[in-house]
């Protein structure tokens, strides 16, 4: 599936009140003598999550990852709803991220069950769960973000929030 079209069947899941505010880029470096490129995600048209091959690269992990066998960025984990490895949910954790660790699960989040995703410990997918459209009101509620959540998780739970407060506002005028 090309990006253009998966882009267009994320967005379809995203909540209505936040499609204009959230978006999702995707870039190749034609110029650059391999042309990879780098994903990201903007609110309000500002930059808040995103990875890419050189960022992947050019950074030192937060983790020795000689004992996962990680090999050009890849591990299966990084691909999961339910991330195994401790090590793998670290990485993911602290937003190093390649170019496929997020559009792969983004193509993977349209056919992922939403029960799944909410529990999920990979925060692509828990991201994404928090502005889905299927979310609702009381399931939101009971949801309990951890300490160390991952800062898009965070930043789309706070979102989500503030639209379930301007709803109740509403109501109560």
């Amino acid at each position: 599936m090309d990006w253009s079209k998966l882009r267009i069947l994320i967005r379809d899941f995203i909540v209505p009140e936040l499609k204009k505010r959230i978006d999702i880029h995707v870039t190749r470096y034609h110029d650059a003598h391999d042309g990879y490129g780098e994903v990201w995600i903007t609110l309000d048209g500002k930059k808040i999550f995103g990875g890419g091959y050189y960022h992947w690269y050019m950074n030192s992990l937060p983790i020795d990852t000689t004992s996962l066998n990680i090999q050009h960025g890849i591990h299966l984990d990084f691909y999961k709803t339910h991330i195994m490895s401790e090590e793998v949910e670290k990485i993911m954790n602290s937003g190093l991220h390649k170019t496929s660790h997020i559009t792969d699960n983004l193509k993977s989040y349209l056919s992922t069950p939403f029960t799944e995703m909410l529990s999920s410990n990979n925060p692509i997918y828990k991201a994404f769960g928090m502005i889905d459209k299927r979310l609702g009101k009381r399931r939101f509620r009971q949801i309990q973000l951890k300490e160390n959540e991952h800062q898009l998780v965070r930043a789309f739970y706070e979102l989500r929030n503030e639209i379930f407060e301007m709803y109740l506002t509403q109501v109560l005028e």
